[in-house]
């Protein structure tokens, strides 16, 4: 949960104590950061006994964040000493501090919070909204940041909750595209964000073309390039949040667990051939990942169980018998043993759901099994895709 923190400020430096607080502490995770990597010790008994006292008396902190401070210092060094590929040693430039539950935060009561600063706890107003902020009532609360951004400090608070996962009756195999994302009983969604957003990622390699050695050094041509990829990232982002809402929410309707594709090492695989920077610009920016962490993210409010198989011949096995099947254009394929014969992507949505059922030990859905298409879908499912045709 994000909150925007209102602050007055002090009477007598008109400074807020809050913003100087976050200063202080992060001088102070600069000087846990230097300490261990000039003494290579990252054991938190060695580093606590070696800068508690220093801590409190030379930057003031109180106990609590002293010990947050040399926490998050730890963090910070450990993973820049074990990065094999380290640059230069870690610089923490942003106004930024860690906050523990019931230690240096608690929450008072709607829209308030008691932080704990140089002059003791102070008792904050929170821009609180009860249709966001309202839903996450009752969960435990976490770990928190008090980040400043664009001039105004926000709490963003991390919140904890057990969802119990739902008991599936049949699996529901997703297959997302550039174009579209088809579920295996039929449901499919169109999406035209990922090509709006690569139309944006074009105009802005088309201004580099034009200003090719001085586009760096001009500001309004900078600002526009970065405006630009902007736009198409949270094109890509709000697309993303919409359409994995949708398949959850077809999914714990059905009673069904999802099934993703593994697309580890996708962009590897696509660095051979003559469409290499065609496709290289388009999977940056379909965000494949992005969309199956957002499905996930759904699918734990909902309780809904998520598995991923590998996509190896989804779109090219037949599901019936297991032949190799040929191309019939417009995104149509046959097999020539059984004479199967449907949409690509729901093929490869059907293979998939088959693959979940058979990793997770559970009974495929009727609607997944060709041999059983033979009827119509249910009054109300959302398809564009045809069903399958046998022969005869």
């Amino acid at each position: 949960m994000s909150f925007a923190v209102k602050v007055a400020p002090d009477e007598a430096t008109q400074v807020p104590v809050l913003l100087k607080t976050i200063r202080v502490w992060r001088e102070a995770v600069r000087h846990v950061v230097d300490h261990i990597i000039r003494t290579r010790q990252i054991g938190l008994a060695k580093v606590h006994h070696a800068l508690y006292r220093l801590l409190r008396e030379r930057y003031g902190l109180p106990a609590r964040l002293a010990q947050d401070a040399i926490r998050q210092g730890i963090w910070i060094a450990k993973g820049w000493l074990r990065n094999p590929k380290r640059g230069r040693r870690p610089v923490i430039r942003r106004l930024w501090m860690v906050l523990t539950p019931k230690g240096s935060y608690t929450f008072k009561a709607h829209g308030e919070v008691s932080i704990l600063t140089l002059d003791g706890r102070r008792t904050y107003k929170l821009c609180y909204v009860e249709r966001w902020h309202g839903r996450y009532e009752g969960w435990k609360q976490k770990e928190a940041r008090l980040v400043l951004k664009d001039g105004r400090l926000w709490l963003k608070v991390v919140v904890k909750h057990e969802v119990p996962l739902m008991k599936p009756e049949g699996t529901l195999g997703v297959d997302v595209n550039y174009t579209n994302i088809t579920m295996s009983d039929g449901t499919r969604l169109e999406l035209d964000a990922f090509k709006r957003a690569h139309g944006f990622k074009i105009e802005a390699e088309h201004i580099q073309k034009r200003h090719r050695r001085s586009w760096r050094y001009i500001r309004a041509v900078r600002s526009r390039i970065k405006a630009l990829g902007r736009r198409a990232r949270n094109i890509i982002t709000d697309a993303c949040r919409k359409a994995a809402l949708e398949v959850v929410r077809h999914a714990y309707e059905t009673r069904k667990a999802i099934v993703l594709e593994d697309l580890t090492g996708l962009k590897e695989a696509n660095r051979k051939g003559r469409t290499v920077r065609i496709w290289r610009a388009r999977l940056a920016l379909w965000a494949y990942r992005e969309l199956q962490k957002w499905i996930e993210w759904k699918a734990r409010l909902y309780g809904v169980p998520v598995f991923k198989v590998s996509p190896r011949g989804t779109s090219s096995i037949c599901p019936n018998c297991g032949s190799r099947l040929r191309s019939m254009g417009n995104r149509r394929l046959k097999c020539p043993v059984c004479g199967l014969e449907g949409d690509r992507d729901l093929i490869a949505a059907i293979n998939l759901g088959m693959r979940g059922a058979q990793a997770t030990q559970m009974a495929p859905d009727a609607n997944e099994n060709p041999r059983a298409m033979k009827g119509k879908l249910k009054k109300g499912d959302r398809t564009n895709a045809p069903i399958f045709q046998q022969p005869g």
